[in-house]
């Protein structure tokens, strides 16, 4: 019966049409739990792939029979081998349909298209949102209402991610609260910078090579592998991470922290020096006594190749939402847009990926992005772009022929594992 609602569901990329569906089934607690289990990002079974198993039992246990056994792995009471032998039970002894819905729950991917706010929107307050801030895109009335002295900052171009260090044990999230697993070395030194407090630390995750760090296409490569699960150790042990901000864990649950971002910054200069390592690095970071002075700074990466600053106030809340206070500067614009539909090639490209169509959050901004793709992804299974979430570098925010709000240069940057809701119009430029 689940099963082949999320068939349903699946079936049709309108958010409409999944909204109207979820709706009629809104009375069906046991869809409902689904939902929840699959989508809550405070909800972990540290499980990173699924075990072999046989279905075992003529006749099985039921679907919420399973679910409730899945409260063992997210709650930690049973951890290693026997939580995969755990997990290898429960899906021994449900059917065969509700053994893949567990699956999916536990890869945390339903895998029909439709996001927390999609379930929100049906069960309202049903799935907390993941805190997270961010920062505001270049505007001259935020700049001009900048304190100096403030904070530049390099703009990276990895992972962003938050190490959660709590009760001395440590996981590793996305920017959504996808789980990034793999990183058992990197975890140990994120517990002694916190030194016994719970505290959530915000940065990037970078992977080095013989040359310094790699690429953003190559390291987030293999940084996504970590959130499907299947970084290698040598991979795990060349990933670095940047770090800008400590917020103690009930305020970052909380969703605000009232000490100004020039308290936060100082007590993370003084944690990392006192556990001071190559894989935890501070960002690099200038005081600066003008909006020329950051300007000046701002140049000088763009004339080394790099991506940016961030201009930081330093009395700026740490906040779940667009700080105001902390500001990107860019030459080149990027947006994170939701693929609705794959399109074949031509010519040389007959046989494989021709271009992606692409929305905004709200559908407002459309586009067609083919260029910026090796042969390699190309050649990729459809199904590998349907429904994700990509990046995608352009040059100006334009109207198309038929008048639609639209993209000037699209460029394919990568596939964002670590996301799944696009940007929304109001936030593009």
């Amino acid at each position: 019966m689940i099963l082949s609602i999320l068939n349903e569901l699946e079936s049709n990329a309108s958010r409409n049409f999944k909204i109207d569906l979820l709706n009629k089934h809104k009375d069906n607690e046991l869809l409902k739990e689904v939902c929840r289990l699959a989508n809550d990002p405070f909800t972990q079974f540290y499980q990173r792939k699924i075990p072999e198993y046989h279905l075992v039992y003529d006749h099985p246990y039921d679907l919420k029979w399973g679910l409730g056994q899945l409260a063992d792995l997210s709650t930690r009471k049973v951890t290693g081998n026997a939580a995969i032998e755990h997990l290898a039970n429960i899906l021994s002894s449900v059917s065969e349909n509700n053994a893949v819905v567990i699956e999916r729950i536990i890869k945390k991917d339903l895998r029909c298209g439709f996001s927390t706010s999609t379930s929100n929107k049906v069960w309202p307050n049903l799935i907390s949102d993941y805190p997270c801030m961010l920062c505001s895109p270049f505007d001259q009335k935020l700049v001009d209402k900048i304190s100096f002295p403030a904070f530049v900052q390099k703009k990276e171009d990895g992972m962003r991610f938050n190490a959660i260090v709590k009760d001395g044990g440590v996981e590793f999230r996305s920017r959504n609260g996808k789980e990034i697993t793999g990183l058992e070395s990197l975890g140990l030194l994120f517990i002694d910078l916190a030194y016994g407090d719970n505290i959530v630390f915000d940065g990037e995750l970078l992977v080095a090579d013989a040359d310094g760090v790699c690429d953003r296409q190559t390291g987030n490569g293999i940084l996504n592998r970590a959130v499907k699960g299947t970084i290698t150790e040598e991979q795990s042990d060349r990933v670095i991470a940047t770090v800008w901000d400590q917020i103690p864990y009930k305020d970052f649950i909380a969703g605000k922290c009232n000490n100004r971002y020039e308290y936060r910054y100082n007590r993370l200069v003084y944690l990392t020096g006192r556990f001071p390592t190559t894989r935890i690095q501070l960002i690099e970071t200038f005081e600066v006594f003008s909006i020329e002075h950051a300007q000046k700074i701002f140049q000088n990466y763009l004339d080394d190749g790099k991506e940016g600053i961030i201009l930081k106030d330093p009395n700026s809340l740490w906040e779940n939402k667009r700080s105001k206070g902390q500001i990107k500067f860019k030459a080149e614009l990027d947006v994170d847009l939701l693929v609705k539909s794959v399109i074949s090639g031509t010519g040389k490209y007959a046989d494989a990926i021709g271009s992606l169509y692409c929305e905004s959050a709200d559908g407002v901004v459309k586009v067609y992005v083919g260029s910026g793709f090796s042969d390699e992804q190309r050649n990729a299974c459809p199904s590998d772009y349907y429904d994700k979430i990509i990046a995608v570098k352009y040059n100006a925010r334009i109207k198309n022929v038929q008048g639609e709000e639209s993209l000037f240069l699209p460029i394919y940057l990568e596939t964002r594992l670590d996301k799944t809701e696009a940007d929304h119009s109001k936030d593009i430029k």
